[in-house]
């Protein structure tokens, strides 16, 4: 009884002190907060890559309880930086060079603004998401790979965004 009573005294008073104090998880997420999506600067041709990340955006923020309706305050803003194609090997084919895989990755940053203010709340700084497929000899499927692979690779990039800008840890490059 005696040992119970101390430990209910030493814990209780711990936990008195450190919510006192301020103390609170370096990872904590903020105060719940409803965010509203919408693209930023967009400098990429590709208009599915844009709205793909606004997607993946939209989905993650719904999965946490988290995303608001139309463009009020406060809103997360996604700039859709660049999109890499990279070769993932090379064979010969009829004497030319061709690729016999790609890596697309989409390069995006998210921003909270809670006003009209220019500066925002939050930024997650540049966030990176790869997607490997494999190519096509015909040009015409080749395409639609690639078209499949910027999609995914924009959709998990808005959705890592997200993820950052509510302050759940995520890393910003994911390099393949």
């Amino acid at each position: 009884m005696r040992c119970r009573l101390r430990f209910c005294l030493t814990h209780g008073l711990w936990a008195l002190l450190t919510a006192g104090c301020g103390y609170h998880s370096i990872y904590a997420r903020p105060v719940a907060q409803h965010l509203s999506v919408q693209l930023g600067q967009v400098l990429v041709p590709e208009t599915a890559a844009a709205q793909a990340v606004a997607s993946g955006a939209r989905e993650e923020l719904a999965a946490a309880g988290v995303l608001g309706a139309g463009t009020d305050f406060p809103r997360l803003v996604l700039d859709v930086i660049r999109v890499d194609e990279t070769s993932r090997g090379i064979h010969a084919q009829a004497g030319q060079p061709v690729a016999s895989g790609m890596s697309i990755a989409v390069l995006v940053r998210a921003r909270v603004f809670d006003s009209d203010s220019p500066d925002p709340v939050r930024d997650t700084g540049d966030v990176r998401r790869a997607v490997q497929e494999t190519g096509d000899t015909d040009p015409r499927l080749d395409g639609a790979v690639y078209d499949v692979a910027l999609r995914a690779a924009a959709e998990r990039a808005g959705r890592a965004a997200a993820r950052a800008a509510i302050g759940i840890p995520e890393p910003a490059d994911e390099t393949p």
